[in-house]
């Protein structure tokens, strides 16, 4: 490609381009470096590295004393996004694109969505927090949502496998970021809004924007809203697209009724605008009913067969580190990425509701995030659970115990003592199985299905169920 095709330069200035990067450890020659600024680190800084490693232009958003090309730009966030989806070929155009946002829910519905696609005939490739997936491939993820050379590169491999649709997260941060910049989608669905990423955001205000801004028509062709959650309904009335709502409690399209829920799934009976059925779901939880009242919706806006909808809906299994449950004979152990005080309490609502016993929760939270969200979600688990654990998770440059006094400091404002703190989670988890009796429920949060523990820069293996069944085999149980 030449560097004309990515943008309006004089006939001198051109040259051929042979790859793009945002670091410059990674520029080689022949390369564009994008001096992307952030809220700790400037590109600009980097540019006369990038240019002694062999980089033709730099893009940037001031003129810089090196011996290269300069490409000036007001926003090199969006320049990138713009120019990895013309390096790769455009690849979003060649497939139909889904994209789901919202605090929670947004990996369990992509696997929803992604089993209904295929229930229909289709295939389809997913992009979140688990996994990239695509045609029987399966790619260790970086980020929910991947910065965009990262992107367009997996969008262009999906492209070139002959997938047909790809549903992905989309998280606020790519959107503030403008990640996914150029890229309009079939459809753009919302699942709820509640605390979280106060760390980059600032204020809840901040993040509600950011949410928002992915329903425009210069992002998607039609919206998918909850019409039960606060920030959705604002979403609905200004929205300016074709939207197909969902809910429970106020009047939608896409609804559900006769709820009923145990420790083996949950079924309902689903109303896709007059067409009727009852869904059967393998995981439980009213959340979950929104997550696949959600995929139905969209399901709807892609005009899927109501049938593949809820054979789609019942062929999911299992979405790791989802309300996954580990019965032994000594107790049940769940395991849930749940890491939001909104999160975590859907979680424990859902086991109260079927819970014979105790519930136990071992918890902590992030380093280096929101900091805001600790001592709630201390009062919420402590509230929640009949005794809790608070422990660590992904410390990465904060002492752990910091973090955790953080938390406690919740719990003490309300007067419970239901409580031990234990740096280590392997300690934690281990004390909390040690003290569940017959028919209690341990419920293990924060980490699902990650494999590592992220401590002072250092992703150190570890999984949640991995150690819960080396336990298990080791007692016997």
């Amino acid at each position: 490609m030449r560097l004309s095709d990515l943008f309006n330069i004089s006939d001198e200035d051109d040259t051929e381009v042979l790859g793009l990067a945002c670091d410059s450890s990674k520029v080689e020659r022949g390369f564009v470096f994008f001096c992307l600024v952030g809220q700790t680190s400037d590109g600009h800084t980097f540019a006369q590295e990038a240019v002694s490693r062999g980089a033709v232009a730099v893009v940037v958003e001031r003129r810089l004393a090196v011996d290269c090309v300069q490409i000036e730009t007001d926003n090199a966030r969006k320049a990138l996004a713009l120019c990895a989806g013309k390096f790769f070929g455009n690849p979003a155009k060649r497939m139909k694109l889904i994209g789901i946002t919202g605090t929670n829910g947004k990996t369990t519905t992509t696997y929803i969505v992604k089993s209904i696609i295929e229930a229909a005939g289709h295939s389809c490739g997913l992009i979140g927090t688990n996994a990239v997936e695509y045609g029987g491939n399966e790619i260790e993820p970086t980020l929910t949502t991947p910065d965009p050379i990262d992107l367009h590169r997996t969008l262009h491999d999906m492209a070139t496998a002959g997938i047909e649709y790809v549903v992905m997260e989309v998280s606020a941060h790519a959107l503030a970021l403008n990640k996914v910049d150029g890229i309009t989608y079939e459809v753009a669905a919302f699942t709820n809004f509640s605390r979280d990423h106060l760390d980059f955001f600032g204020d809840m205000n901040a993040y509600a924007q950011a949410k928002k801004s992915f329903f425009t028509i210069d992002h998607a062709k039609r919206a998918v809203i909850n019409a039960d959650d606060s920030l959705g309904s604002e979403i609905i009335r200004a929205v300016h697209i074709p939207t197909i709502t969902y809910g429970v409690d106020n009047p939608s399209d896409v609804f559900g009724i006769d709820l009923e829920m145990s420790a083996y799934g949950l079924s309902y009976v689903i109303n896709m605008t007059d067409r009727v059925g009852k869904v059967k779901f393998n995981l439980t939880g009213r959340f979950n009913m929104y997550n696949t009242l959600c995929a139905a919706a969209i399901a709807e806006a892609l005009d899927m067969p109501f049938s593949a909808v809820i054979a789609g809906i019942r062929n999911v299994k299992k979405v790791d580190g989802r309300f996954n449950i580990i019965n032994t004979a000594k107790c049940s152990v769940i395991i849930d990425f749940a890491h939001t005080d909104d999160g975590i309490a859907n979680i424990l609502r859902a086991i109260r509701e079927f819970a014979p016993a105790r519930i136990i929760t071992v918890f902590g939270c992030g380093g280096n995030r929101d900091k805001t969200k600790r001592a709630v979600m201390g009062k919420i688990v402590s509230t929640l659970s009949d005794y809790c654990y608070v422990t660590s998770d992904n410390p990465r440059f904060e002492p752990p115990l910091d973090i955790i006094l953080q938390i406690e400091s919740g719990i003490k404002e309300i007067g419970n003592t239901n409580y031990t703190t234990i740096v280590d989670r392997k300690e934690a988890i281990r004390a909390a199985i040690n003290m569940a009796e017959k028919n209690d429920i341990v419920l293990i949060a924060g980490k699902g299905a990650e494999k590592y523990n992220d401590v002072m820069g250092r992703k150190q293996p570890y999984n949640d169920e991995k150690y819960v069944l080396e336990i298990a085999g080791e007692s016997g149980f």
